[in-house]
């Protein structure tokens, strides 16, 4: 029998494979990243609409509580993700560090009258 709160789960976890389905369409994300998404979006409302299979899961972990077993999962996936925007936002940087490096020598050597030299 499938209670309220399942029923939240279950919308709302149809309505971000939607918005995966949109920014995939967008290209926003890409493949990987889409399928990525859209399979645990998906794995989401089975163990919603299945939790018994967590439960098995759970106690082979010799976890006593299904809410814990989904806590440390919650945690895992959090930390990796933050873990992926943090390499991220360091790439990003590194790369606005380099082109701004690149244009302030570009125009020194401007004023300068020299010729410019890219080394990569």
């Amino acid at each position: 029998m499938i209670i309220g709160l399942q029923i939240i789960a279950i919308i709302f976890s149809l309505l971000m494979i939607y918005l995966s389905v949109l920014n995939y369409k967008r290209r926003e994300i890409n493949a990987i990243e889409f399928a990525s998404w859209v399979a645990i979006w998906t794995s989401t409302v089975l163990v919603v609409i299945f939790p018994e299979v967590l439960r098995s899961l759970a106690s082979k972990f010799f976890i006593t509580r299904l809410f814990d077993l989904m806590v440390v999962f919650g945690f895992i996936l959090v930390i990796s993700l933050s873990l992926k925007a943090y390499l991220t936002s360091k790439k990003t940087r590194r790369m606005i560090e380099d082109m701004v490096r690149d244009e302030a020598i570009g125009k020194t050597e401007s004023k300068l009258g020299l010729k410019s030299k890219k080394v990569k």
